[in-house]
């Protein structure tokens, strides 16, 4: 509104504005007009909002001034302006700068410098903060060049900052508010490759992007705490959006557009209801055609806060990490009885006085067992859940230290599970409180980014078989073909049947493979492929026995496609009650062999008797019992050895000997019956940490 006219007073203006409403069709002045979502026929009740008796919104005029307007409605939208057009500075605002609203009395600025500015304003006190525009970042000029990129910047309720970069990213800068300091992350991709198509985003609170590209709105939301795509590109509105120049949010699902002769309309989406407010007041102000750019105080309108979430409980007899990295060293993580991350690094495989042990910095109260992988370049990583439902990542470093915990955020109740592609890009894969899946991707290879998480693949038109998957919220996912481009991700769903995911050939989708016909199962699932090349699966029965079965094709009823899954009885490998989970070891002639602790503790061993061939009966590993649950790990000359803690707290190792690693003698058996020649023999003992230096002592049954 310019200062060379008379200003109208608020009761003018008022009739000026419900004139205008009643004279003027929301067609003519081409504000959106057709909604994609439902609309409900009776308004979301307010009580879902709340918002401050006054937000703040700040108009920039072409010759530099910053005026206040303050509204009085923001959870309705009517007409109610108890401050309008109060001057609070009187140079310095014009075009090119790019003022931006932000929460906590911030206003934030883009100057012709390329610099990131903020300014606090009192409008209480009508005082400013100091020092008067603090210049917290560089490298901003980009968002000055054209119209295209001026709106590719917004601020949500917290601060946090979005931006559209060239390259088509969509990055999250973090500031300390009291010293406005970089925070850690600052500048994180968090979406890659396909903004470049939007010329705006608007934050609207509660984690709501807004995006428009060309006339059409689409939705997206984002939890900052939990790193997790909770929506994506969901059509919010269609049509008429392009004649909006400027749209700003006084957070709590509002929008408030500025068309180009002035009209201020308001908007308002409910998180709650899924859809859009309809009250029909959606024109909130008129004669704001003289300002090149508004903004508002992003944090005047808030809905419900949810409820913390409790802790997660710990996994009881968790078992260790084990794996041979690329260097042929052995790397161990375990959590101890604190609930530490501890890390053990075996030299010599077959040495167990080469082991050296230390705690990961920072890693506490881990929940649940932890997960190895290396990525491109061969550096080996780690993956462990926390109780508070993240996943947290660390990386060796050089000289063989460990990095501190990195917070990829979640919200899960079990372990994950990590893979690689064969272009070296690591996932990871777990399922969250209500049994969904969920993935992340480094964003490169070797990269410290990751890409947060989703359950579908953004910009897809295929339906990722996440979304169907109703997975049992306190298990752990499990995988095969974990460096292969199409992995299998495994899990037990809540009628206790296997599932199984996997990437369609386009790596477009992820689809859901049949559940297994056998219900009741539990625990963690493993899997291995046999001689064969087919998937064979172990579980948990609810009897405590341990249930296997291939991995088999039918016609799907209603699709009539091929279905994939563990159809059938399967077989139950009895003799063994436990209430743990299974681990898989791959034989060096391919025949597959599985590890249980029972329900004493002990620790047990069952083969294929020859590729593809019957299991035998069960032999016992050692005469240690077990506090955990066993892990196999495999080295690369096809052995492989058993690793668990015993019941006095010490590590233990043992290797299956070279004449047990095959099976040459394959016999039929009778049905219900197992046996074998000979009981396989283990060696091995107690590792380094728990001698004080003393020599190893191999042990055997």
């Amino acid at each position: 509104m310019p200062l060379s006219r008379p200003r109208p007073s608020a009761a003018r203006m008022a009739a000026l504005t419900l004139a205008a409403v009643t004279a003027l069709p929301l067609g003519l002045v081409c504000a959106p007009a057709a909604v994609a979502d439902a609309v409900p026929s009776t308004p979301a009740p307010t009580a879902q909002v709340s918002c401050r008796p006054q937000a703040q919104l700040y108009g920039a005029t072409a010759d530099g001034k910053l005026e206040l307007f303050t509204h009085g409605d923001a959870a309705q939208g009517s007409f109610n302006w108890p401050v309008i057009g109060k001057r609070i500075d009187g140079s310095g605002w014009g075009s090119p700068r790019i003022t931006l609203g932000g929460p906590g009395n911030w206003i934030y600025s883009i100057n012709p410098d390329g610099g990131l500015y903020r300014h606090r304003y009192d409008p209480a006190t009508n005082t400013w903060g100091t020092p008067p525009g603090e210049k917290i970042d560089s490298g901003w000029g980009t968002f000055l060049d054209g119209a295209a990129r001026r709106n590719r910047v917004t601020i949500d309720d917290r601060g946090n900052i979005f931006a559209i970069h060239d390259d088509g990213t969509l990055r999250i800068y973090r500031y300390d508010e009291k010293t406005g300091a970089p925070m850690p992350g600052n500048g994180r991709v968090i979406d890659t490759g396909s903004w470049g198509g939007y010329n705006l985003i608007v934050a609207a609170g509660d984690g709501l992007l807004f995006a428009r590209q060309g006339g059409d709105m689409y939705r997206y939301r984002y939890d900052v705490d939990r790193q997790q795509w909770l929506e994506i590109k969901s059509q919010a509105w269609t049509s008429g959006w392009q004649y909006l120049r400027d749209i700003r949010s006084a957070g709590g699902g509002t929008l408030y557009g500025l068309h180009a002769d002035g009209s201020l309309f308001w908007y308002r989406y409910d998180v709650n209801a899924g859809a859009w407010v309809d009250t029909g007041r959606r024109k909130a102000g008129w004669n704001f055609e003289t300002f090149h750019g508004i903004s508002l105080s992003t944090d005047a309108c808030k809905t419900p806060a949810q409820p913390a979430k409790p802790p997660v409980a710990p996994r009881p007899n968790m078992p260790a990490a084990i794996r041979q990295s690329s260097d042929k060293l052995i790397q161990q993580f375990y959590v101890d009885e604190r609930g530490w991350l501890v890390n053990g690094v075996q030299r010599d495989p077959r040495d167990l006085g080469t082991v050296a042990y230390s705690t990961v910095p920072g890693a506490r109260d881990i929940v649940d067992q932890p997960v190895i992988t290396e990525q491109a370049d061969g550096t080996p990583m780690a993956f462990a859940l926390g109780k508070d439902g993240h996943i947290w990542m660390t990386k060796r470093q050089a000289g063989g230290t460990w990095s501190a915990l990195k917070d990829f955020g979640g919200d899960f109740t079990g372990a994950p599970t990590v893979t690689r592609n064969p272009q070296g890009i690591v996932g990871v894969h777990a399922f969250d409180r209500d049994g969904k899946m969920w993935y992340l991707n480094q964003q490169s290879p070797n990269s410290d980014n990751f890409i947060p998480w989703r359950t579908r693949d953004a910009y897809s038109s295929m339906p990722a078989g996440y979304e169907k998957s109703s997975f049992l919220a306190a298990g752990q996912a499990a995988s095969v073909d974990k460096e292969a481009d199409r992995p299998f991700i495994l899990g037990i769903d809540k009628q206790g049947r296997l599932g199984m995911n996997r990437a369609d050939a386009k790596r477009e989708g992820w689809w859901v493979w049949g559940a297994s016909d056998t219900s009741g199962l539990g625990g963690t699932p493993a899997a291995a492929r046999g001689a064969d090349g087919k998937v064979m699966a172990f579980a948990r029965t609810k009897d405590g026995e341990i249930w296997t079965a291939k991995e088999s094709t039918r016609t799907d009823a209603d699709s009539k496609l091929p279905l994939n899954g563990f159809f059938g009885d399967g077989t139950v490998l009895s003799g063994v009650k436990t209430a743990g989970s299974p681990a898989v070891a791959v034989n060096q002639d391919k025949s597959l062999g599985v590890v249980v602790r029972d329900d004493k503790g002990y620790v047990h061993y069952a083969r294929q008797l020859g590729p593809d061939g019957d299991f035998s009966r069960w032999s016992l590993v050692a005469s240690k019992q077990a506090a955990t649950d066993p892990a196999v790990v495999q080295l690369a000359d096809g052995q492989w050895a058993v690793f668990y803690i015993d019941t006095d707290g010490l590590e233990r190792m043992y290797w299956l000997s070279d004449a047990d690693s095959g099976s040459a003698q394959p016999r039929s058996l009778a049905r219900g019956k197992r046996s074998t020649p000979a009981d396989p023999v283990f060696t091995g003992g107690v590792t380094a940490k728990s001698h004080n230096g003393k020599p190893v002592v191999t042990e055997g049954r």
